[in-house]
């Protein structure tokens, strides 16, 4: 499994924010369990996710808690009365040459200024349950946008994969298209052997005499130097045809290479030219040749 590809494929980041289905899911804890490298990338998106919140939570103000807490101990004194909100203080005395003692709030006063208190409270978890919703929208946007990154990575890959499909089939049909050609009692195959410096070099060309279709395998004939190519020729009245350049090397050792078409040859010819070939050619580069057997 090729494993850069499958962590760069964004499942990873779906598992961590749980848009994965049950299949899918314990498909990434099995495939982590199997390749440390994605293991240690789905454990560093966790650590990351949970920065996130650690960097983007909403604490509540200092000191409210200890605020609450004092305000309903000390609700029915007078440091009590002194926190409450201004709403909330029981009524001063009337004004006179000395300040009169604060009277006691009878039962329903009490009763209502603690309910206005438990009122603050419930404000208070209300705000901090609003940030709490606005904090999770935000992850549920984030969870989304994930979620279409992936699906949108899914389409990719299977557009990828059905586009493969379909060279593989297309070079699978060119292939047998060939072979079958081949197969024609008409083709005559001619083996070019190399001579001096290219002794044992083989190169094997098939010419149908009717149809005019040549085609060529290069079987051991190595690379050319930079800036050179192999080119093809058939031999006719002592002249020399072109019949095109081709590939050679380890990579085309066993594939079919069309050629340009022969209308007459007695024999074939391969030389070493400038990068995509000559009109005459440098008869100095023979490489290898042979004739056509009656």
């Amino acid at each position: 499994m090729d494993v850069q590809r499958y962590i760069s494929s964004g499942i990873l980041e779906s598992y961590v924010f749980g848009l994965l289905t049950e299949a899918e899911h314990s498909e990434v804890e099995t495939i982590a369990a199997q390749y440390p490298q994605v293991k240690a990338a789905v454990q560093e998106l966790q650590l990351d996710r949970e920065r996130f919140v650690q960097l983007y939570a909403m604490a509540p103000p200092a000191g409210i808690k200890d605020r609450l807490l004092d305000m309903i101990r000390e609700e029915e004194t007078p440091a009590g009365n002194v926190l409450l909100p201004e709403e909330l203080r029981a009524p001063a005395a009337a004004s006179g040459a000395h300040e009169a003692p604060v009277k006691r709030l009878n039962g329903n006063s009490r009763k209502s200024g603690a309910e206005k208190v438990w009122k603050y409270i419930a404000a208070a978890i209300i705000l901090l349950f609003l940030g709490s919703v606005i904090l999770n929208f935000f992850f549920f946007s984030r969870s989304t946008d994930y979620k279409s990154r992936y699906q949108s990575l899914i389409a990719a890959k299977e557009k990828l994969d059905a586009e493969k499909e379909s060279q593989s089939l297309t070079a699978s049909q060119e292939i047998q298209k060939e072979l079958d050609m081949l197969k024609d009692p008409a083709f005559k195959w001619i083996k070019l052997e190399g001579f001096g410096a290219n002794a044992g070099q083989i190169v094997t060309v098939c010419w149908n005499p009717v149809s005019h279709a040549v085609f060529l395998m290069a079987q051991t004939l190595p690379l050319p130097p930079a800036g050179k190519q192999y080119q093809l020729w058939a031999i006719h009245n002592k002249k020399l045809v072109d019949a095109g350049v081709f590939r050679s090397g380890a990579q085309v050792t066993q594939k079919v290479q069309p050629m340009k078409p022969a209308e007459a040859a007695e024999g074939f010819a391969i030389t070493l030219e400038k990068e995509g070939g000559s009109t005459q050619p440098t008869m100095d580069q023979l490489q290898l040749s042979a004739k056509i057997q009656k």
